[in-house]
């Protein structure tokens, strides 16, 4: 009889042997062929088959076949002596032939052939395809003894077509698809079952589940119908789990197992293998708890007791991937690194000495090597002249007593070093100072003054800073100098320092030079004379070295006046007046209403409205007005209005607008009633006003907004707009938002 299979799989592994798996119920068929290089038409019985004629596929729990093209799990497999065996080239692959299917694959009895044994015949068909036939006494049977409760006989096949809620041969096995358990420990408890149970759903409150002897109770089945969890007592070691609904229907799997607690954590260096309960430890960590560093420490080179360079050597190799931290009695060995082959560990550490025990880490993980390194000594290369000096065993170097030095402690200490060497040099062999210039003692210790301060009788010597302290009258580095009285009052005479005496410069006197003569005698009446500064005091209304000058007032504020020194009276320019010529007069007509004269500088000082050098020429401007609809509203006028005084008014064509209001030095707002068509604008305040052009216009769908540009135009057109100042005709600027442009002169 003619039976179909599915494919369920297609896979290479990697020797170009592909692979193509059959499935149907618990049967499985492989169907393994491979790239052969030959030209397609070119078969024979060598070039189709390959590698080994027949693969035996025994029972084994951990193989898993992939079901359809989604890439999941979708069933367990397991394999036994009743399952088929054959291997077959089925076809070149599809970059040589054009296709890549098969073109048919046909079951026939044969009753000759025991059991699963099967024979394969193939014939080429065409270019590229192999017809199978496959012989064997299974596709010879009829339908077994089918429950009629849960299957039917297939007429086609011989085999039994089970419900939903069975399998097997004879539909006797519950359609439980287990894909996982998580199990208690050997004292019991919850157990979880993870898989599809949507077939045995709706019968779960019949459905009974034992491991081994034991009944797990409490049964539950989550909603999604992937999940079952319930409790089971103590036991141990691997148990086989039954499905049963009461009615003969039961299930197995082998799968279950009471979980040992391991006595250690095992992280992070490994898990905790619950099966037998001992730590399973990952390549990076050994020990019990796997808390142990996997690596091996074979010897240590030392370093002096100044710290160095620490080479560790071993194999390093488990752990290379690892952030290694180095410690050495308790002190860290800075930045540790391996070398290429993982078996030097080289780090820096600091000074110490002794025996140490070695730490490695790496986070939890640690290796520890007692007494593994030990600091060394130096040693001195000379003897240090015993009993003059010993050798300093934590630098190598001499230590020399107080009456030596020298590398050697070989020479005899002079005394206090001869002060330095700047001061002296140590004669080693005779323990005695050889000074330099300038210093005496037997230590170098003493500094010598210039000429011995010009001894006797006119200053000592400091011989810890050689310097002098002359006496009184001499001066000098070494006193040399002889002092005249008050220094001849410098500049006003030069002293001989030879003999002490001043020679006087003119106008000055004194045995000392300190008489200063004054100029004219300071005009007396007009002042009087310092004759210790031979400068004048004069009156008030007098100045001058000789208080020969009559001031006059505010100096006629120069250059605005000319004053008579003689008699102290200003004469003023034509712009200026006052008895200093304080006074700046302003041009005659300045606005009193808008304008004020500064005297300071003589010009008009405008208000915020006007401009000119009277003041009198307006600064208003209108640039646009924002039109409203029939109805009025509020329009937005956009110009220049200075600071507007309380007489603001603001008229549009004959209508006064109401509700004004200020908004800034450029922006007005105000309300206007209904009307239509084009009007003026005027603003007016005070005397001051400015009329628009045709600048406001009543709509009545949309918007409409004119704008002043460029300049102001003489005379009206229909569609354009002009300003007219009515104060002035001079220039005037236009205010455009941010920004203030000048439009003529």
């Amino acid at each position: 009889m003619l039976l179909s299979f599915r494919i369920t799989s297609l896979a290479s592994n990697g020797s170009n042997i592909y692979t193509e798996f059959f499935f149907y119920d618990y049967m499985l068929f492989k169907l393994d062929y491979c790239n052969n290089p030959r030209n397609c038409g070119s078969f024979n019985d060598d070039a189709l088959l390959c590698g080994i004629p027949v693969k035996n596929y025994t029972a084994d729990p951990d193989v898993r076949v992939w079901m359809g093209l989604d890439g999941t799990y979708s069933r367990k497999v397991n394999y036994s002596a009743s399952g088929v065996k054959l291997s077959y080239v089925s076809y070149f692959p599809y970059y040589i032939c054009e296709f890549g299917v098969l073109s048919t694959i046909q079951y026939k009895c044969d009753p000759s052939i025991n059991g699963a044994n099967a024979t394969v015949n193939h014939n080429l068909i065409g270019t590229c395809f192999i017809e199978l036939t496959i012989y064997s006494s299974y596709f010879c049977q009829t339908c077994p003894n089918c429950p009629t409760t849960h299957g039917t006989c297939n007429q086609m096949n011989g085999w039994c077509d089970c419900d939903a809620y069975t399998k097997g041969i004879y539909c006797d096995q519950l359609n439980v698809k287990i894909s996982s358990i998580v199990g208690p420990t050997n004292i019991g408890g919850i157990v979880t079952i993870f898989g599809d149970f949507s077939n045995i759903y709706t019968n779960r409150n019949s459905i009974k589940i034992n491991i081994g002897t034991l009944s797990c109770n409490s049964v539950y089945f989550t909603p999604s119908t992937s999940q079952i969890t319930c409790i089971v007592g103590a036991g141990q070691s691997f148990q086989k789990m039954t499905f049963s609904d009461g009615n003969g229907l039961s299930s197995t799997y082998d799968g279950f197992y009471y979980k040992v607690l391991c006595s250690n954590d095992c992280t992070p260096g490994g898990r905790c293998n619950d099966t037998i309960g001992t730590c399973v430890c990952n390549d990076e960590a050994l020990g019990i708890d796997c808390k142990t560093l996997n690596l091996q420490l074979t010897s240590v080179n030392q370093t002096f007791v100044s710290g160095g360079q620490v080479f560790l050597n071993g194999d390093f190799s488990k752990v290379n991937h690892l952030a290694l931290n180095v410690e050495i009695g308790g002190q860290q060995c800075i930045d540790p690194k391996l070398n290429s082959l993982f078996t030097i560990l080289q780090c820096k550490i600091g000074a110490g000495e002794g025996i140490k025990n070695i730490t490695i880490t790496s986070g939890k993980l640690s290796f520890t090597k007692d007494g593994a390194f030990q600091y060394q000594y130096y040693t001195c290369t000379n003897s240090c002249s015993p009993p003059h000096g010993s050798c300093n065993i934590y630098n190598g170097e001499c230590v020399c007593d107080n009456e030596t030095f020298g590398n050697n402690c070989q020479f005899i200490q002079c005394p206090l070093n001869c002060s330095t060497a700047s001061r002296g040099t140590c004669d080693g062999n005779t323990g005695k100072c050889i000074c330099n210039n300038k210093y005496t003692g037997d230590a170098c210790q003493f500094i010598q003054c210039p000429l011995n301060c010009s001894t006797p009788l006119r200053g000592t010597c400091n011989d810890n800073t050689g310097i002098c302290t002359c006496d009184n009258k001499y001066s000098g580095d070494a006193c040399q100098f002889t002092l005249c009285p008050l220094n001849c009052s410098a500049p006003h005479g030069n002293c001989d320092l030879n003999t002490g005496i001043c020679s006087c410069n003119n106008k000055y006197s004194g045995i000392g030079c300190e008489i200063s003569e004054c100029p004219l005698n300071c005009s007396t009446p007009h002042g009087t004379c310092d004759v210790n500064t031979g400068v004048c005091s004069c009156n008030n209304k007098y100045s001058g070295n000789g208080c020969e000058i009559s001031e006059c007032p505010l100096n006629c504020s120069t250059p605005h006046g000319t004053c008579n020194v003689n008699t102290g009276i200003c004469t003023c320019d034509n712009k200026h007046s006052g008895n200093g010529c304080e006074i700046t007069e302003c041009p005659v007509g300045c606005s009193t209403k808008h304008g004020s004269c500064d005297s300071k500088v003589g010009l008009c000082k405008c208000d915020t409205q006007t401009k000119g050098l009277l003041c009198k020429e307006s600064r208003l401007l209108i640039e646009s007005a924002d039109s409203t609809n029939s109805n009025g509203g509020t329009t937005t006028i956009i110009g220049y209005f200075g600071t507007p005084t309380s007489l603001l008014t603001i008229k549009i064509g004959d209508s006064n607008c109401t509700n004004i209001k200020v908004i800034n030095e450029t922006t007005l707002m105000c309300d206007i009633g209904e009307g239509d068509g084009i009007h003026n604008v005027t603003i007016i305040d005070d005397d001051l006003s400015y009329t628009a052009i045709n600048l406001f216009k009543y709509v009545n769908h949309k918007k409409e907004i004119s704008n002043i540009s460029g300049g102001a135009i003489a005379g009206i057109t229909i569609g354009c707009v002009a300003g007219i100042s009515l104060l002035g005709a001079g220039g005037y600027y236009q205010y455009r938002r941010n920004k203030k442009v000048k439009l003529f002169i």
